[in-house]
C-alpha cells in the first residue's frame, strides 16, 4: 500500500504560543516516522486561493484539521472540493467555549466529519453527549510529549521559589485569579515569585493584568517566549500551574512540565483530570483557597515538590509516548482512506 498522504490544517502557526501550535508542530515531526507524507496548511499565513492551488498540487487522501472551529470548516470545504474524507481533532475551546461550540460552522464540521479524535476519555464522553449523533465515530488518542531541550540555566536568586505559568494572556487562563490567590502567599513568604511566560492574545485583559502586577514585585511578566527556550524555564520552576477555565485534555505545558520532573498544580477541570490525579501524579483546586493552601506546604518542604514532580514524570513517561501517538493517528488514517475506497 502507498504512503498515506496527509495534510495537517492548523489554525496558527505564529503570533503568541498556544497549544495547538504545539501539538500540530509535534505531530507533523512524529508522523513521518509511521510512513505518513505530512504537508502542513497554516489557515493564518495561506490565503483560501494558494491553500486550494497548495491542496490540488500534493493530493492529500484526507485532510486532518486541529479544532472544530477554527480550522473543521476550512477542512470541510476543501474536502468537499478534492472528494477526499476528512477528520477532525478536538482540541479544547471547540467544545468548552459555548459560542464555539453552538456555532453553526462547528456543528457541520463535527457532524460531516468521517472521524473525531479527542484527547482523553472524559473529554470524549462530554464530546458525544453534545454531539451524539457522531459518538460511535469519536478516537481517544492522548497527546504525547518529549522532554524539551535545556540551552542555559535561567537566572534566579538562590533562595527564591519559582512558581511559572506558562500560558497565553486571555481570561480563560485565569491569570488574574492565579494572582489574587497568591497575594497573600506572597506576603507571607517573600521569596515567592510568579512568572507568567505568554504574550498577548487579549490586549484588553492584558493590559488590566501589567496595571495590576506593576505595583506587585513578586509577580514577573517575561511577554511571549520562544517555545525552544521553555525548557530553560521549566528547568528551573518549583512549580508550574495551569489555572484555565477549561482544557482540552491533556495541556501541552503541564505535560512538558511533568515529562521534566516539575511538580504542576491545576485547576480541577475535566481536561486536567485526565492528566492529574490529585495527590499522586499532581495537585487539583477548585478555589482560590484551595490554591493557596496546596502551595504553602510546598513553600516549607521543597522535597514534597521534588518527589511529586518524579511521579508525574514516571506517569507520563508511561501514558504519552509521542510515538504511540504519531501511530495511533496513523491508524486512523488507514480506516479513512480504506473506506474511502
Amino acid at each position: 500500500m502507498n504512503p498515506i498522504n496527509v495534510a495537517l490544517i492548523s489554525p496558527f502557526s505564529r503570533g503568541p504560543a498556544r497549544g495547538n501550535i504545539t501539538t500540530v508542530s509535534r505531530i507533523a515531526n512524529y508522523l513521518p516516522l509511521t510512513g505518513c507524507r505530512v504537508t502542513t496548511v497554516s489557515l493564518d499565513t495561506v490565503l483560501p486561493a494558494e491553500r486550494r492551488r497548495l491542496l490540488s498540487r500534493i493530493s492529500p487522501d484526507l485532510l486532518h484539521a486541529f479544532h472544530a472551529h477554527h480550522a473543521g470548516p476550512a477542512a470541510r470545504t476543501e474536502a468537499r472540493l478534492l472528494g477526499i474524507p476528512y477528520m477532525v481533532t478536538i482540541t479544547g475551546s471547540d467544545l468548552f467555549d459555548p459560542g464555539l461550540r453552538c456555532h453553526e460552522s462547528t456543528s457541520q464540521a463535527i457532524q460531516d466529519a468521517a472521524a473525531v479524535t479527542c484527547f482523553d476519555p472524559l473529554v470524549a464522553l462530554h464530546l458525544a453527549e453534545s454531539f451524539p449523533e457522531i459518538a460511535g465515530m469519536i478516537s481517544v488518542i492522548p497527546q504525547g510529549v518529549a522532554p524539551l531541550p535545556v540551552s542555559q540555566p535561567y537566572p534566579r536568586s538562590e533562595n527564591e521559589f519559582m512558581i511559572l505559568l506558562p500560558a497565553a494572556i486571555r481570561p480563560v487562563k485565569g491569570i488574574a485569579t492565579a494572582i489574587d490567590a497568591l497575594t497573600s502567599m506572597a506576603e507571607e513568604f517573600p521569596f515567592l515569585r510568579l512568572h507568567l511566560a505568554g504574550g498577548d492574545l487579549d490586549p484588553l485583559y492584558a493590559n488590566g493584568i501589567r496595571e495590576r502586577v506593576a505595583s506587585l514585585p513578586w509577580v514577573h511578566m517575561m511577554g511571549e517566549v520562544q517555545h525552544e527556550r521553555m525548557g530553560d524555564l521549566f528547568a528551573a520552576s518549583d512549580l508550574v500551574l495551569n489555572c484555565s477555565l477549561f482544557e482540552g485534555g491533556m495541556a501541552n505545558t503541564l505535560l512538558e512540565a511533568m515529562i521534566m520532573g516539575k511538580p504542576v498544580l491545576a485547576r480541577d477541570v475535566l481536561g486536567n483530570r485526565s492528566l492529574i490525579s490529585h495527590g499522586k501524579t499532581g495537585w487539583l483546586y477548585n478555589s482560590n483557597d484551595e490554591l493557596s493552601e496546596l502551595v504553602r506546604p510546598l513553600l516549607h518542604n521543597r522535597g514534597l515538590g521534588i518527589e511529586m514532580g518524579e511521579a508525574g514524570r514516571n506517569f507520563v513517561q508511561q501514558n504519552c509516548s509521542v510515538t504511540t501517538e504519531a501511530r495511533s493517528y496513523f491508524e486512523v488514517y488507514q480506516r479513512l482512506r480504506l473506506i474511502d475506497r
